[in-house]
């Protein structure tokens, strides 16, 4: 699933405020993703990451991840939110944004 936003620019703290406010007790934050693109963040608990030979985790490994592309979409560049997730964050988007803003493709 990707969502585009249109416009681009948005405002990180509603989406993220209405989000943490309606996950179930005990799910990890939504918080904004900070890479160059942009997007959103959700912590993996550390025994659930994947170490590589080393056991070394790349970083972004370590939390599930939704950044911006040219187009205004959000994409998964590692790991993808659940369904669950993805849902709600579309949820969010279409709470905060103006009616029309957010799109499933």
């Amino acid at each position: 699933m990707t969502i585009q936003v249109l416009p681009e620019t948005i405002k990180y703290q509603p989406v993220l405020d209405y989000y943490n406010s309606h996950k179930e007790e005990g799910e990890p934050p939504l918080k904004r993703l900070e890479r160059a693109e942009g997007g959103f963040q959700i912590d993996i608990p550390e025994e659930q990451w994947e170490k590589d030979y080393r056991g070394y985790t790349d970083a972004n490994k370590q939390i599930r991840q939704l950044r911006w592309n040219h187009e205004g979409c959000l994409v998964a560049p590692y790991i993808n939110f659940t369904a669950k997730q993805g849902m709600l964050l579309y949820e969010a988007l279409v709470y905060c944004l103006p009616p029309g803003s957010v799109v499933i493709k």
